[in-house]
Formats: structure tokens, sequence, C-alpha cells
């Protein structure tokens, strides 16, 4: 993460939220480093490291698709400088957007161009429109270039969308309008180790923060330990069929067999096998369990 107050440098900087870093970001962030090698200048984010939402109306904020490190480290992938997380307070909230313009951000970047997206909006609540945001370059000396949607079959590309995907179980729509496949990363912790007990291990993941989750079921997946991938079932749920039993996220590992407690890994959403079901009885959930640990097999890994 970059720590400055004064950007001396000349900058070319992108504002947004950019949660996710889906392909209509990527298209605004690859015009970004265009106009930074156009105008001889360096390029950089500037965005916040909480949702705005979070203190504009708490109950309304969304769970995320990237935490700030991964959405960081994707930025940068993409070729840009620098990624300015800042925090987002109620001072800020309350600028006015000439403000926002002037007192916030020339103070604290040598801004010559500013590229956003064509619904963004900044200043006190949000009644600074991108036209607004063009005039304020033309008064102030920097120029600003608004990207227009990024439509892909037939749909407007946004994290809303994305988000949606994901809590419907679509997992397997997901990566046409993300550029990837979705993902949550976590540590391996000790669960009830009911799994174990019925001869079917399970990795119980533990998120560091809390992430947009696709709805409760049976999902294909891929886990990534250690650089390696291996194939695997997760399950998502409260497990309906034990009572009181917590909402958890549960990975079978195919053909693995190592203690990983303690440890991190990714878990790649490929395709939602199923709803989750309650069972009358344990032994018709193991069956069950057996019955899908074959389905992946048959139908995704052989």
């Amino acid at each position: 993460m970059t720590k400055i107050l004064y950007q001396e440098e000349a900058i070319v900087l992108a504002l947004g939220f950019f949660d996710g870093v889906h392909l209509g970001h990527q298209v605004l962030l690859k015009e970004t480093v265009r106009i930074g090698k156009e105008m001889g200048c360096k390029t950089g984010v500037m965005t916040f490291k909480e949702h705005p939402l979070e203190l504009i109306f708490p109950k309304y904020t969304p769970w995320l698709i990237t935490s700030n490190e991964e959405k960081e480290a994707m930025i940068h992938e993409l070729g840009i400088d620098y990624v300015f997380l800042n925090h987002f307070s109620e001072t800020l909230m309350r600028l006015t957007p000439e403000k926002f313009i002037l007192e916030y951000l020339l103070k604290r970047y040598n801004v010559k161009a500013i590229v956003v997206g064509f619904n963004y909006n900044f200043g006190y609540k949000g009644s600074g429109t991108t036209e607004m945001l063009e005039e304020l370059g033309e008064k102030y000396g920097f120029s600003v270039l608004i990207i227009p949607p990024c439509i892909i079959n037939k749909n407007s590309v946004s994290s809303s969308f994305i988000r949606e995907l994901i809590s419907c179980g679509q997992v397997d729509e997901v990566k046409t309008f993300l550029g990837r496949d979705y993902s949550l990363t976590g540590k391996v912790v000790e669960g009830k180790g009911l799994g174990r007990q019925f001869g079917i291990p399970t990795a119980n993941l533990k998120l560091k923060k809390k992430m947009i989750l696709p709805n409760a079921g049976v999902y294909y997946s891929h886990v990534y330990y250690k650089g390696q991938c291996f194939y695997g079932l997760t399950n998502l749920g409260f497990n309906p069929t034990f009572e009181k039993h917590p909402f958890s996220i549960e990975t079978f590992i195919y053909d693995f067999d190592k203690d990983i407690y303690g440890d991190d890994i990714t878990i790649v959403f490929k395709k939602k096998i199923r709803n989750e079901i309650k069972f009358e009885t344990i032994d018709e959930l193991i069956l069950q369990i057996k019955i899908d640990i074959d389905n992946i097999k048959k139908n995704y890994i052989e």
C-alpha cells in the first residue's frame, strides 16, 4: 500500500471503489495506463479502504467480492503505478463535489487527468456527476475521461451484478463478467470432525473478512494449496440435518491426505451441483455426499 500525503509526480488518477476489479474496471484501468503513457505521467487509483455505504447507510453495505489486499494486487497487475487506499471519513463524506476535488484530491495529488466510469458520483450525497467533473476539470486544469458501460451478453458489467450472480449460486457465469472464477481465501480451522468420522474428511474454511458468498449448497471447486491445484467438493450452509449447526464452508479435497490445519487455502467455485438438503438421518446425508463426490469425479474430473 502506498502511504503518501502529497504525490509530487504528475499523475493520471482513476477514481472508484473497484470491488472485484471486474472486466469493466479493467477497461477503465487499461485506459488509465494508456493515457499515462501518452501524457508521460505516472498512473494511480484513488479508492477507499471501506465501502462508503459503511458510513452512509451501514445496513445497505454490500459484502465484497475482493479484499483490499486482493484488489490492490490486481490493480497493480494491470500496470497501475500507485494504489491509494484512503480512509472514508465523515469529514470527507460531507465535502461538496467541488471541495472534494479542490480540497481533497488536488491537495494530495498532482493530477493531470482523471478517469472515471460513466456512473461515477462524488461529493456530499453523491451529488457530483460526470458532467460536473468535466466542468471542474476545465476550471482547475485537468482533463477528464469518462469510460462508457462495458456490455457483455446484453448486461452492463458491475460489481452489484456480479454479487447477485454469486449470491444466487450462478458461479459458472461469473467468469464472463469478472474475468476469472470467483474464489475465497481463508485459513483451515478445526470443525466438528463429522466428515472425518464418516470417512469423508473436509477442510473447514474460516474467512479473514466478510466476503460475498454463494448461496447454500454443494459446489464443484478447485482448491489451491501452496501453489498446487486440487479438485474439490465444497459445501456451504448450516447443514440442516444437524440441529443448531453453525454456518460453515467445508471442502472435500480429492486425492489429498495432508494435515493443513492453520494453513491458508483458496477455493475457486466452478459450478453449483445442488441446493442444501435436510435429511432425516445422518446415514442419508453421508450417502448423498458420497453420491455428490462420485458425480463430480465422473462429470468434471475424469
